[in-house]
């Protein structure tokens, strides 16, 4: 099996777009030390061990005042907020409210896969508005795919989002996923 990998724009989108200016030098030197050098170009891959304990770290950076799952789910939402920052990201998130919530989660499942060479996901509708969405990993803590998924479905028009994680056996998770329209 080769090495399982983060591909580069998932590192540079929450590090240079979603974290940004609150990257700070204390941040940047623990990212370092674990083998993220974020003064350098960042790789084409980074292994997902490395990309784990930087979510880790980044959370218990920005987030000191809440718990894990807490600052990871911020993590996450900032992702979304980054991809607005991008002019590709702006137009993509201007359409989900087209789409709707639904349709927003079975493309962001799949978009799941496209940010490193491991997650397998899987998508089971209940009905309109409920899901139970599967991970395959979640690098340390369920927090962060929430995150993605709350703030996805409330950038597409849902309401009152409930996103739960089960079953989190430290790498894979499943999420239900209920909202209103």
């Amino acid at each position: 099996m080769s090495e399982e990998i983060v591909y580069r724009h998932a590192v540079e989108g929450l590090f240079l777009r979603s974290v940004g200016k609150r990257l700070t030098p204390e941040l940047k030197q623990q990212l370092r030390a674990i083998g993220l050098d974020l003064d350098e170009k960042i790789p084409h891959h980074t292994p997902r061990r490395v990309f784990a304990e930087a979510l880790r770290l980044t959370a218990a950076h920005l987030y000191p005042d809440v718990d894990a799952q807490e600052g990871y789910r911020r993590l996450g939402q900032g992702i979304i907020t980054g991809m607005e920052h991008t002019l590709l990201g702006k137009a993509l998130v201007s359409l989900w409210p087209i789409f709707g919530p639904d349709r927003v989660l079975s493309r962001m499942q799949e978009s799941f896969a496209t940010v490193n060479n491991y997650l397998k996901t899987e998508l089971l509708t209940h009905g309109r508005a409920n899901h139970t969405i599967k991970v395959s990993e979640c690098n340390g803590n369920p927090g962060y795919l929430l995150g993605i998924i709350e703030a996805g479905l409330t950038r597409a028009g849902a309401k009152d989002v409930h996103v739960e994680p089960f079953a989190f056996d430290g790498h894979a998770c499943s999420y239900r996923v209920r909202w209103t329209s």
